[in-house]
């Protein structure tokens, strides 16, 4: 009865390591801070010593329980999105299991909570994304006229990227597809308003799409030692710059190429 029942508190500390860490890898997190929570969940004074990697998408974890032979258990994420906030919920999760003020359960259901938590709706990222582009186009030096012009050829590039993210569709065709319209849909307005900032316009666009977290998170791997993870990282977010220079190029390009115009103004 005892071996049944240090059986499942082992299994239990381990599934609770994972959802935790599956959380914090799907939404953004550097490989030690995943580790660091990992290891305050599994610090029990029943536990013996716990093992965790972190590569690319897989959590590998090993625990040797008291009078138990070592368990390992792995957990692969299928994608990743940037969530911030999710973070500092879950590392309150695991500080309250070490300091003894929640039990497995409780923070099993409180990972579950937090994993569903939808902070911020398509539309409102949208939004969002239209107005931060407007203010890096001032920023940039162009007019109030760029700036308006911007904002409203954002929505339907920045609707496109966020519905792809959110169906799983291919990330690099999805940027590309992405950078193409902005791209587009700036040529297309610059016929009727010649007088344009077309340059900072695209700047601005560009700077906001482009995957800066997820590129400072592969540097702070590389540097913590965890070289692996930060490669697959930083691998990814220059495939997501890549992928919406291709396509902004490429629109410019054609475009020379069919009319033969100038594109830059300034």
């Amino acid at each position: 009865m005892y071996i049944e029942s240090g059986r499942f508190m082992m299994y239990s500390y381990l599934n609770t390591a994972l959802k935790a860490g599956e959380i914090m890898l799907r939404n953004g997190s550097d490989t030690y801070r995943i580790q660091r929570v990992m290891e305050l969940i599994l610090s029990g004074p029943e536990i013996l010593r716990s093992d965790i990697i972190v590569i690319g998408t897989a959590l590998i974890v090993t625990v040797i329980y008291k009078e138990h032979d070592p368990v390992t258990m792995t957990r692969v994420i299928d994608k990743r999105m940037q969530s911030l906030g999710k973070l500092s919920l879950v590392t309150a999760v695991a500080e309250s299991i070490r300091d003894g003020s929640i039990t497995l359960e409780e923070a099993d259901l409180r990972l579950k909570e937090i994993d569903a938590l939808q902070p911020y709706s398509i539309i409102q990222k949208v939004l969002t994304t239209s107005l931060v582009s407007a203010l890096f186009t001032v920023g940039f030096g162009g007019t109030i006229q760029a700036a308006l012009a911007i904002a409203l050829i954002t929505i339907i590039p920045s609707a496109f990227m966020q519905i792809s993210y959110a169906r799983n569709y291919p990330f690099f065709l999805s940027n590309i597809i992405t950078g193409g319209l902005v791209s587009l849909l700036s040529l297309m307005l610059l016929q009727f308003l010649p007088l344009l900032h077309f340059d900072k316009m695209i700047a601005s666009v560009i700077v906001i799409f482009t995957p800066g977290i997820m590129a400072i998170t592969a540097i702070r791997d590389a540097v913590n030692g965890d070289f692996i993870t930060g490669a697959s990282r930083g691998i990814e977010a220059l495939l997501l710059a890549a992928g919406l220079s291709i396509g902004v190029g490429a629109v410019f390009a054609l475009y020379v190429y069919l009319t033969g115009g100038v594109i830059w103004t300034f």
